[in-house]
């Protein structure tokens, strides 16, 4: 085996799977789009603008399952580097230059993925590269059901969120808010982020809607919070999401070896999924 669920002697590339869902709202399915799609084909690259192309590395289905590997790149880019003479130029010509591997799993309606080099909004890289073969959907995580239960066993104490807010967000600005707007010009124009807490007890209704269906209420927060529960755990946005860590062989300083991500994938798929 290729991958661990523990760091280890020549395993120590860290990397996360994603679980996302898509089509929620329509009676499409994501394996069919696919399976239709006349644009998913082995080494076609797709000039998405002038920096930014995608090809397909690799593109397999098998016991209904899709395995896609595309590549994000960059045909001709320039690298900034630290030359040995400082007569010589800094930054070096790199012709094809990889800036996200992305390996993707689709089963039914649901997908694992991973990303390598670049790592964050993975539902937007992902809405991405499926419109670049004609399919559009809005993947959304799913959710941890043991999570969301334990929410309901436990009972929310408060709700917690790191916000930015200008005068503009509001129709009348509470007076303190309104106040520190006049007062500081800055704050005027640049806003006041800061970190706002619900309380249960002065939000009953509120506490039990979040109680009764976390799951609606999770999908429309970002990642900035984190719910309280009467236990005093403290269950932050990504807990609630469905990820999975393994460990593989490095390949190169990035990224990691594209046989190795399809067997973490299946896994994960076989498990999770």
């Amino acid at each position: 085996m290729n991958f661990s669920y523990t760091k280890k002697d020549g395993l120590s590339k860290k990397c996360l799977v994603r679980g996302f869902k898509v089509n929620t709202t329509t009676t499409d399915i994501l394996f069919d789009q696919i399976s239709k799609s006349t644009k998913i084909k082995v080494n076609s690259v797709i000039k998405i603008s002038s920096e930014k192309h995608l090809k397909v590395k690799e593109f397999e289905t098998r016991n209904n399952q899709h395995y896609i590997h595309v590549a994000l790149y960059n045909p001709k880019a320039q690298v900034s580097i630290s030359p040995l003479l400082p007569s010589s130029s800094d930054l070096l010509d790199v012709e094809n230059l990889d800036d996200l591997h992305a390996f993707l799993l689709i089963k039914d309606n649901r997908l694992a993925s991973l990303m390598q080099i670049s790592t964050n909004w993975c539902e937007v890289k992902i809405a991405k590269i499926l419109e670049q073969f004609g399919i559009d959907v809005t993947p959304t995580a799913i959710l941890q059901k043991a999570v969301i239960q334990r929410i309901k066993d436990d009972k929310l104490k408060a709700l917690h969120l790191n916000i930015s807010v200008d005068e503009s967000d509001f129709v009348k600005p509470p007076s303190m808010i309104g106040s520190l707007f006049q007062k500081e010009p800055q704050l005027k124009a640049k806003g006041i982020s800061g970190h706002f807490t619900i309380d249960a007890k002065g939000n009953a209704d509120l506490a039990q809607s979040i109680e009764s269906n976390p799951a609606n209420w999770i999908s429309d927060l970002d990642s900035d919070f984190y719910i309280e529960t009467k236990k005093g755990e403290k269950i932050f946005g990504d807990d609630l999401k469905l990820t999975k860590t393994y460990y593989t062989v490095p390949y190169g300083s990035k990224s990691i070896n594209a046989k190795y991500a399809k067997e973490i994938l299946l896994d994960f798929a076989t498990k999770e999924l």
